[in-house]
């Protein structure tokens, strides 16, 4: 729509008003808000030689307090240069310096850290080469400090993950915008922002929309949406930057639960699945959702008149998220086209600049204040008061065409060139179907390779100059087809399968073995979890009809000549006995193998549950045995264990009734019907076989009391050696002292007996008893040692004689002189020593006397004494 007076004239001149020309080489420090700005050329000529110009530009708006210069053109040779210094003199920062071999950029604007937001700008050119110079448009905007919107990860619950925020369907989300040190990194730059005077708007993607730095929300539907976050400071400064965040909602994914047939217990077996196909029992929706990408800004924008209103830039906002990460404009060749649906009079007062998310930009159109044809078709007519002219509401949209920028598709000009036709004309609009009427780029779109293509992108649109203004309806981004995003989605994986219940095992985590143990009804629950940490539970029952506990017994033998036993078959619905019967009890009285089924049923009728087991009953005799006392006998003896109809087992393998025993032992004999089965009875009798033998105690014997006299009894047959016999010995008249020592087998040692006659008897006791007696009649034997010897040659008296000293063999004699000297030995003397050649006179002997001669040993016992010779 336009605000224009009828009378053209008055249109040249209000515009006149509102338009002031300046060049360089007017230097000082110019101020206002609505300038156009030259070379020392102006619009016609070349700058010149050896020129040292220098200019400041100052803003007179108490709000719009930055310069910013809009290049439209720009010639300036290599071997000149124009220099921006961000302040009031060239004593400040340098901007840059500019020419054909380092072009300036679309515009140039103060920065944040200037303070005064003064431009100055200094030119100069050698004596050689002069172009064309430039034309630049000076208008005024607020300065703006950085802001960058972001999630507060400490604060936003449930915490992020990479930015994507998964609840589960009911839950709510507290959204956390970063706090004053984060999102204004600038502040303090210049002016003062933080979390008080801005404004926090979050789009939550459901339409839903709220204010505040931290805010909470509930979603109704399970599907992702994209969080957008739009930071607005005092200066109405905006973030750039994309937020980025994602919501993805879970919900109970639960579908049909499949009936599970009813289970004998013990013997059944069932699986329970949980999956997402339709063979599972307990089927699972899976939970996902598909979010569809825009590229377009729809919402209708008012641009008011130019230095009539506070603003004269105005920004159409669109973000893009679904875009692969990291994507980038790789060539100019990547934008298709640029387009905007509006309408607006007077084309040639507005600029257009495209500002991707990392800030580069690009001059669609600038500010060049000329040309009078129209874009779409605006409404004539004045608002209802001058006072209401930048208000929207007062102003009615008009008609929006719709007008594309592209290097791809032919155009036929620049905007400039365009509305350059005159007053009331409208510029035709853009085919986008059949690609014609597209408008040339006044700057390559090569400066936005390397934008990344997911952010916030917008669409400037400036009017600086009066009197006019218009919509825009939408505005889009056309890229390569090959660069655009696709729609994004999510699937919300289960994490973990929890079961309780009764007698299951785990085959896997999604399936479970139930062999139930005992009857009932059994609930089981299925929790699962997903990777959003969502826990959802369900329950399904399980009826399980008892299978029947059908224990008979182990098999049994009754050992008895008559019996009754009853069978249990315990509880159930049905009995089926091998025989016919059908009760749980059955009573039987004789041997044989019986069976029983029983079953139980469901309350359905559907389910039999049966259980079978099987006994052998044997009744067998139960016998009497008795094989008699312990028997002794001096002859083999013949046992008999009775029972002639029945089976034998005796200890030493025989099976006879009868069996005769030839030697000693213990004897036993089982007796049974069947052997095996428990109804054996035993019986054991010790049977001792000792032959009677002919014993010989020997002859009369003589002895001296000294000496060992042994006595053996004898028998012919050899009885003594090879049975065992008690042995006993009495003597007449008893043995008062003396030795008396057993021998094996019955044999015994006598010594130092009393002298005297002694009647000796020997008993031999086996099975029965005898005996035999001999005589033994013992002497003194004594020792009588003579004290001379005569040893003349007479015969009487030559020799040292010992009376019996026979009787004491090997027993040592020695003699010694009145000195000490020995004169004689002898280890066995037997009536020896004749004096030989000793002298008469008085000699000591000591005999040791073997009184064990005997006992085949040694005794030594020494009888000293004195012999005299005397010849």
């Amino acid at each position: 729509m336009k605000n224009i007076f009828s009378i053209l004239f008055f249109t040249i001149i209000f515009n006149h008003c509102f338009s002031q020309v300046y060049t360089i080489n007017q230097g000082g420090t110019i101020t206002g808000c609505a300038a156009d700005f030259y070379d020392s050329g102006n619009s016609g000529a070349n700058y010149g030689n050896n020129e040292n110009f220098t200019m400041t530009f100052h803003s007179s708006n108490p709000t719009n307090t930055h310069i910013r210069v809009n290049f439209s053109t720009f010639g300036v040779d290599a071997s000149d240069t124009l220099y921006v210094y961000d302040g009031s003199s060239t004593a400040a920062p340098l901007l840059g310096k500019y020419n054909n071999a380092m072009p300036v950029p679309s515009f140039v604007m103060a920065s944040i850290y200037n303070a005064s937001g003064d431009l100055t700008f200094n030119f100069k050119s050698d004596a050689t080469i002069n172009t064309s110079g430039w034309f630049a448009s000076i208008v005024c905007s607020k300065p703006c400090q950085k802001i960058i919107a972001n999630l507060s990860f400490p604060e936003t619950f449930p915490t992020p993950d990479s930015n994507y925020v998964d609840i589960c369907l009911g839950n709510g989300i507290t959204f956390a915008a970063l706090a004053n040190n984060v999102a204004f990194p600038e502040n303090g730059v210049l002016y003062t922002q933080d979390e008080a005077t801005s404004q926090f708007l979050w789009d939550f993607g459901d339409g839903q929309t709220a204010t505040g730095r931290v805010v909470n929300h509930l979603y109704s539907q399970v599907r992702g949406y994209d969080i957008g976050l739009t930071i607005t400071d005092a200066n109405g400064c905006v973030n750039s930057n994309y937020l980025g965040a994602r919501v993805r909602v879970s919900s109970n994914p639960y579908g049909q639960i499949s009936p599970i047939p009813d289970l004998c217990s013990g013997s059944d077996t069932t699986y329970v699945s949980v999956g997402y196909n339709s063979g599972s029992v307990i089927t699972i929706n899976p939970i996902t959702s598909v979010q569809s990408s825009t590229q377009i800004f729809d919402s209708t924008m008012f641009i008011p008149d130019g230095p009539a209103c506070a603003v004269q830039c105005y920004n159409t906002y669109v973000t893009f998220t679904a875009f692969p990460p990291s994507s980038t404009v790789q060539s100019a060749s990547d934008i298709m086209g640029i387009c905007v649906n509006m309408e607006h009079s007077y084309a040639g007062d507005l600029g257009f600049r495209i500002i991707c998310p990392n800030g580069q930009s690009v001059q669609l159109d600038p500010n060049t204040h000329s040309g009078g044809a129209f874009m779409g078709i605006p409404l004539e007519g004045l608002a209802d008061d001058l006072n209401h002219q930048c208000d929207g509401a007062y102003n009615t949209p008009g008609t929006g065409w719709t007008y594309c920028w592209s290097e791809i598709y032919p155009t036929h000009g620049t905007l400039d060139a365009l509305s350059s036709g005159g007053f009331g004309g409208a510029i035709d609009s853009t085919n986008t179907v059949n690609h014609t009427n597209y408008i040339q780029p006044n700057n390559p779109l090569s400066g936005l390779i390397g934008c990344p293509l997911n952010g916030t992108w917008n669409i400037e649109i400036c009017d600086d100059f009066g009197q006019d203004n218009g919509y825009i309806f939408w505005w889009s981004l056309q890229l390569d087809p090959s660069l655009l995003p696709v729609n994004w989605s999510y699937q919300v994986p289960i994490d973990s399968i929890i079961w309780t219940g009764n007698a299951f095992t785990n085959v896997s985590d999604s399936v479970i073995m139930i062999v139930p143990d005992s009857s009932g009804s059994f609930q089981y629950t299925v929790r699962l979890v997903d990777k959003f940490g969502c826990s959802y539970d369900t329950t399904f029952n399980l009826q399980v009809v008892q299978t029947p506990e059908v224990n008979l017994g182990n098999d049994t033998t009754v050992c008895s000549n008559g019996f009754q036993m009853d069978l249990d078959a315990g509880p159930g619905n049905l009995y089926t006995w091998n025989n016919g019967y059908d009760q749980q009890i059955y009573s039987i009285t004789s041997s044989g193998t019986y069976s029983v089924t029983v079953t139980n049923i469901n309350a359905a009728q559907t389910l039999q549950c049966t259980s079978r087991d099987t006994i052998e009953i044997k009744s067998l005799v139960l016998p009497t045995i008795n094989l008699g006392p312990d028997i002794c006998s001096t002859t083999p003896v013949t046992l008999d264990a009775g029972n002639p109809s029945l089976l034998h087992q005796w200890s030493d393998g025989a099976t006879t009734q009868t069996h005769t025993i030839t030697t000693s032992g213990t004897y036993s004999c089982a007796v049974a019907e069947q052997f095996g089965y428990g109804c054996e009875v035993n019986d054991e009798v010790v049977i001792t076989i000792i032959p009677e033998p002919i014993i010989d105690a020997g002859d009369n014997q003589t002895a001296c009391r000294h000496t060992n006299v042994f006595i053996a009894l004898t028998d012919p047959n050899n009885y003594l050696s090879n049975y065992t016999y008690n042995y006993s010995w009495t003597f007449n008249p008893p043995i008062d002292g003396g030795e008396i020592s057993d021998l094996t087998k019955g044999a015994i040692s006598l010594s130092w007996l009393t002298p005297g006659v002694y009647e000796i008897t020997g008993k031999v006791t086996g099975c029965t008893t005898v005996e035999d007696k001999m005589f033994l009649t013992i002497q003194p034997c004594d020792l009588e040692m003579p004290n001379v010897i005569t040893p003349n040659g007479d015969g009487v008296n030559d020799y040292l004689r010992i009376p019996n000293v026979e009787f004491y063999p090997n027993s040592t004699m020695r003699i010694f002189n009145r000195w000490g000297e020995k004169v004689y030995e002898n280890t066995n003397y037997n009536n020896e020593w004749n004096g030989e050649n000793c002298a008469d006179g008085v000699y000591f002997y000591i005999f040791d006397v073997n009184y064990g001669s005997h006992k085949n040993g040694i005794d030594l016992r020494p009888l000293n004494g004195v012999v005299n010779i005397m010849r």
